[in-house]
């Protein structure tokens, strides 16, 4: 017991040393990618797109000019295998809400592993989990924990179904791969997309538009599943609206979080907006970086799952559970909330003031905590410069996405002045219409 303490208590010295390593990165020349391209080469010959998470291949970010590999990392930094070091904005896709090796994580990791990973039957840190998930998260009663938000998403599409007795779903946005959350696609059998409409809305025309579908169709469905657009706020008047549609129409509203809970506010955009779900869905900030997913809800609905066979033999596995349970605590334990926007704010206001003063507009948009690049709203325009952007950083020590980036609890503002300072130069470049330097290396 002494041993597990030992391992689980977090001084003041481990969360300063984890916030700013010792090795900062450094403006420099075109990227050493040896590695990369030797490691890509063997992926290619024994895995179907080189990687198993579709966001993280290559061509997402700017291939040739951009590492491939990450070695490891370190609070807001991380180093290719390269050896180059950087300041991360990726962010594990938004998962890593803390930053990366967070001592929360890595202690729990090594005093939880010694008692094994995943045991015949339940274990305590199913029920503690559970009671510290629904203490933080406003209107939840009851949780069921999974692996991933695609399975979150489809488990209260599934509960909705049996819930209304409908089978048609209307989704905002994207939530996952499996069949019934992807409408048309190759592979998925025209008689499961014809119960799927997805739409997006990335105007106030479109807004308009889905909530005239909803009014229209709502009798018909089972549930209306929202994700926000990225770039793009949504409001609290359309949630309100969309709320009363599905009241009328007994249509259940699921807010898909996944990506906006435990980092616009614990429960995401609906606490943040003021308005209940009837169900919402978890993951990537759910554990810090460790897979874990949940769907979640008040107790008259939740009670459901009780006789659905949602099941899966990893969701009770307990390095998650307890790493979940650590991190939720960390959430508690600083202005974790009011700091990443913050932080995320002075990001957007200052790389948009850079773009106008080189004559070009505004560039970052969305949510403070999770600015969002779009340089054009035509998809091939924005995916050039984005793709010179990116490329421009990563030359100078900064890594970002073409589109949603992230704020974790680790960056400190001298690293946010550091990616203003890179972007200066890349703008500065892209302005003039000079490329931003690639290295010789480049994906096949």
């Amino acid at each position: 017991m002494r041993a597990r303490r030992l391992h689980r208590a977090i001084s003041p010295e481990q969360r300063t040393a984890h916030a700013v390593p010792a090795v900062r990165p450094q403006p420099g020349g075109p990227l050493r990618l040896a590695r990369s391209q030797q490691l890509a080469d063997r992926a290619m010959a024994v895995t179907p797109g080189m990687t198993h998470t579709y966001h993280k291949r290559p061509e997402n970010f700017a291939p040739g000019a951009y590492p491939t590999y990450l070695e490891r990392g370190d609070g807001a930094v991380v180093w290719d295998v390269d050896g180059q070091a950087y300041v991360d904005f990726v962010c594990a896709l938004g998962a890593a809400t803390l930053g990366h090796n967070h001592p929360a994580v890595s202690n729990t990791l090594r005093e939880r592993a010694g008692r094994g990973v995943l045991l015949s039957l339940p274990t305590p840190a199913e029920v503690s989990a559970a009671e510290s998930f629904t203490a933080q998260v406003p209107g939840v009663d009851m949780v069921r924990f999974l692996k991933t938000g695609a399975e979150a998403c489809s488990a209260a599409i599934r509960l909705a179904r049996s819930l209304t007795g409908r089978d048609a779903v209307l989704l905002v946005g994207y939530h996952g791969w499996h069949d019934q959350l992807m409408g048309s696609a190759p592979g998925i059998p025209p008689s499961v997309a014809a119960l799927t409409r997805r739409t997006h809305l990335d105007s106030p025309d479109a807004e308009e538009q889905f909530c005239a579908d909803l009014d229209r169709r709502g009798d018909q469905l089972a549930a209306v599943m929202v994700s926000t657009p990225y770039h793009r706020q949504l409001d609290a008047a359309l949630l309100q609206r969309v709320r009363q549609l599905c009241d009328r129409t007994g249509t259940l509203l699921i807010l898909d979080e996944v990506v906006t809970g435990f980092r616009l506010a614990p429960g995401g955009l609906g606490q943040l907006r003021g308005v209940a779900a009837d169900l919402l869905c978890f993951s990537k900030g759910l554990a810090a970086g460790m897979p874990l997913a949940a769907v979640a809800g008040p107790r008259h609905i939740m009670s459901a799952f009780a006789t659905q066979r949602v099941s899966s033999t990893f969701a009770g596995e307990a390095l998650s559970l307890e790493v979940m349970k650590a991190t939720l605590q960390e959430y508690t334990t600083d202005d974790y909330y009011g700091r990443i926007a913050r932080l995320g704010r002075r990001l957007r206001t200052g790389l948009n003031a850079a773009a106008r003063r080189r004559g070009m507009p505004n560039f970052v948009f969305g949510y403070d905590p999770m600015p969002c690049l779009r340089f054009s709203a035509d998809p091939t325009e924005h995916a050039r410069t984005a793709e010179a952007f990116l490329a421009g950083m990563a030359r100078r020590g900064v890594l970002m996405r073409r589109d949603v980036n992230f704020v974790c609890a680790a960056h400190q503002e001298e690293q946010i002045d550091f990616a203003l300072a890179a972007a200066d130069g890349v703008l500065s470049e892209i302005a003039v219409g000079t490329p931003a330097p690639v290295a010789p290396a480049v994906l096949r």
